[in-house]
């Protein structure tokens, strides 16, 4: 996969208008996001939150982030039969968490 994509190709991994996105953290750093008011870019996420979830059980992460994702990006790997794993190219600076294992995150 080496080469450069065509413009046609990229385009269909691209989505031009906003979708919510479920991204899975840890509580660590999701107090890190509260301080700073911002999640630093690319963020990715998944397009459940059961997605999200079953990538959180996977890596080991227990909080549950849903943002609106503003320039989001198809990602070539990491979906499951739950949901399609999107990267967003830029901060977000407004988000809700929507699980949490350890209650306070």
């Amino acid at each position: 996969m080496g080469r450069l994509l065509q413009q046609e190709q990229i385009d269909l991994l691209h989505r031009k208008e906003q979708m919510k996105l479920y991204h899975a953290t840890t509580q660590k750093k999701a107090k890190a996001y509260r301080k700073t008011g911002f999640i630093k870019s690319p963020v990715r996420g998944f397009t459940t939150q059961m997605g999200a979830m079953a990538w959180a059980m996977k890596v080991g992460r227990t909080v549950i982030i849903e943002f609106e994702a503003c320039n989001p990006y198809k990602l070539p790997d990491h979906h499951n039969q739950y949901g399609y794993a999107w990267w967003n190219d830029g901060d977000i600076k407004e988000w809700k968490c929507v699980f949490s294992a350890n209650g306070d995150a």
